[in-house]
């Protein structure tokens, strides 16, 4: 018997039997084998048929998440990888170096980066809005530069200057750089890891600290065999805490010092929207959103001189 006819099986009724081993041509009247085939009940599929399209199914990867809050022991983000591989060498570093490491990826997914890094790199870095802190792009390229940090006290304290990014490059002056910079230092006290982020100096505004369980979110053995963020745990609630406790109160605390807009609204948009927005209201309309303000009554000016110099709208 053919092989085509023993991987069918259960067609041999409707085909009939053949002991001769020749194969007979199907007439035209006899369709009845494509339609045994298409229609077959799928708890009627051979068991190994079943197991191929499964797997075939489940063939393709995820893509990675775009976080370290999303990360799992299947895929993490492409920062997370980028950075760890700096360290592949290093694998027998402690925990509370490696949890160090994890505070800051997400300082960089808060809008924070290195101080060093910041000058060496900025030219290629791309604008933060100051409603926003998230930049997948300014993330991955800032994960791929060495981490510099420094370990002091006898191993037992971790300090990095962080800088805080923005919506378009800032001045330089010596206010405003000081007002842009944080400390960010962790000190280890027995199982617990105390992160403390402050304003650099001479600021008198307050920082921010909370303590972690280094052995609840690292472990202490390293698999054989397996990649370095196996040893992570609980990296949804280490993101949770650290954004809500330290990074988010720093970096809002910074903006309001700058009277940066620290929500989505009408008065935080860039420049070139308000003309495309505007351009949809009449005369009287921009009388009315002119009186809100002095900001929104430039604006609305400004639309109303391109509509008589034949502008757009």
């Amino acid at each position: 018997m053919s092989e085509a006819k023993s991987e069918i099986g259960g067609t041999m009724e409707i085909t009939g039997p053949s002991t001769s081993g020749e194969q007979r041509e199907p007439q035209q009247n006899e369709p009845q084998v494509v339609a045994a085939k298409d229609t077959k009940a799928p708890d009627q599929v051979p068991k190994k048929q079943r197991q191929r399209l499964i797997s075939d199914g489940k063939s393709g990867q995820e893509p990675n998440p775009l976080i370290l809050e999303h990360a799992n022991l299947e895929t993490v983000p492409q920062h997370m990888e980028k950075l760890l591989k700096q360290f592949e060498e290093n694998r027998k570093m402690p925990a509370s170096e490696w949890l160090h490491l994890l505070i800051y990826l997400l300082a960089l997914e808060c809008g924070f980066v290195e101080e060093e890094t910041y000058a060496q790199k900025r030219h290629l870095i791309e604008p933060v809005p100051s409603f926003s802190s998230f930049h997948a792009l300014n993330v991955r390229l800032l994960s791929e530069q060495p981490v510099n940090y420094a370990v002091c006290f006898n191993d037992t304290a971790y300090s990095m200057r962080l800088r805080t990014l923005l919506d378009r490059h800032s001045s330089e002056e010596a206010s405003v750089v000081a007002a842009l910079q944080s400390r960010l230092m962790a000190i280890i006290l027995g199982d617990q890891l105390m992160v403390t982020l402050s304003p650099a100096p001479p600021s008198k505004q307050p920082g921010y600290s909370i303590s972690l369980p280094i052995g609840r979110y690292v472990l202490n053995v390293q698999a054989k065999n397996k990649p370095i963020y196996h040893r992570f745990r609980k990296l949804d609630e280490l993101s949770f805490q650290l954004k809500q406790n330290l990074f988010q109160p720093m970096r809002s605390q910074q903006l309001m010092q700058m009277e940066q807009k620290l929500q989505p609204s009408l008065l935080g948009l860039p420049y070139e929207l308000y003309h495309e927005i505007f351009r949809y209201l009449n005369k009287s309309q921009l009388n009315v959103v002119g009186k809100v303000n002095r900001q929104l009554h430039f604006y609305t000016k400004e639309t109303e001189r391109k509509r008589e110099q034949g502008g757009r709208g």
